[in-house]
């Protein structure tokens, strides 16, 4: 039989809409047209399911891509699969063609495995279906530490460049840590701190919301005049959800700049505090990638390899668990 993405006994999560495979809904894009592709993209996208069978058919048909020289051609046209937590394998389209088919075989000393897909970070989908025995039984993995989705906005690092595969992004990586949805709001050179994506994700219902774009700010003065009126949209609007401000983490790029944007983040963070902000956490870009081994961290002094997404990873986690959870 054939079950697509969006059957009941699945679980897609990281899109919206019911039938479509894209991060932003259509009111946002016709406001910031520009951002009409990369919402296409389906970075955080995953599908989640448990199933008695030994295996089954991934096929699926990708869109159009522009490939970028520093990221990894699997993260465009290519699935992560893990199976009972552990990394199945990878699989990506062959170069020039845009379908997919990969076989996948499960454990047969285990009655029920659990099943997670994750989904192109720079690629679009265009059709998935799963091909599986007509006999099989199949439900949807409705487990999640929180019951809220964590919101993240940010730059094309919160998307996943540059990743060596689609689960290694830092957000990917935090929701296998954490064992939560999260929903990836990075868009690659288009994260600007607009108004009308603040009032989007304002009207997000969320355990958590990450606010991640110094690096899409395109000077000081911009994010001087959109970071703390971008907060102060989402906080009037939900005053009780925790927000985690962050400076970007490759500050050896240009400290002086990073310098100035860490500042201006780091003013939007004591303002709320001395205002009596309770749910309000900073993390400081400069401690995400540690001191050893700083130069090991990226691919391009800039755009985190697995090691750097790693530590943002467990950075991050800290300052979940203690917004959430109240853990130092």
């Amino acid at each position: 039989m054939i079950i697509n993405a969006f059957d009941s006994r699945v679980r897609l999560t990281g899109n919206v809409g019911k039938n479509e495979f894209k991060r932003l809904p259509d009111e946002v894009t016709k406001k910031l047209p520009y951002l009409f592709d990369v919402a296409n993209n389906t970075a955080g996208i995953r599908l989640s399911f448990y199933t008695d069978v030994t295996s089954f058919t991934i096929k699926a048909t990708m869109g159009n891509i522009t490939y970028y020289k520093h990221i990894c051609a699997i993260v465009y046209k290519g699935f992560d699969v893990f199976i009972n937590k552990e990394l199945y394998g990878c699989e990506a389209c062959e170069e020039g063609k845009d379908k997919l088919v990969y076989e996948v075989t499960l454990p047969s000393s285990k009655k029920i495995n659990l099943v997670d897909i994750y989904f192109p970070l720079y690629g679009d989908v265009k059709d998935f279906e799963i091909e599986i025995s007509d006999s099989a039984n199949i439900s949807s993995n409705e487990e999640s530490r929180y019951e809220k989705p964590i919101v993240f906005y940010g730059s094309s690092i919160t998307q996943g460049a540059c990743a060596s595969r689609n689960s290694l992004n830092y957000t990917n990586m935090l929701s296998m840590m954490l064992d939560t949805t999260i929903y990836n709001l990075g868009f690659s050179g288009k994260a600007k701190g607009e108004r009308e994506m603040a009032e989007y994700i304002a009207s997000l219902d969320m355990a958590a919301l990450v606010l991640d774009y110094d690096h899409n700010a395109p000077s000081v003065e911009h994010l001087a005049i959109t970071h703390e009126p971008f907060f102060k949209i989402v906080r009037m609007k939900q005053p009780n959800l925790p927000i985690i401000l962050a400076s970007r983490s490759d500050i050896d790029d240009n400290l002086i700049d990073s310098d100035k944007r860490r500042r201006i983040i780091m003013q939007t963070y004591v303002e709320a505090l001395n205002e009596g902000d309770k749910n309000i956490y900073f993390v400081d870009g400069k401690e995400m990638f540690k001191d050893f081994n700083r130069d090991m961290c990226t691919v391009d002094n800039t755009h985190p390899n697995t090691l750097g997404f790693y530590r943002m990873a467990t950075t991050f986690k800290k300052a979940i668990l203690q917004s959430l959870e109240g853990k130092q």
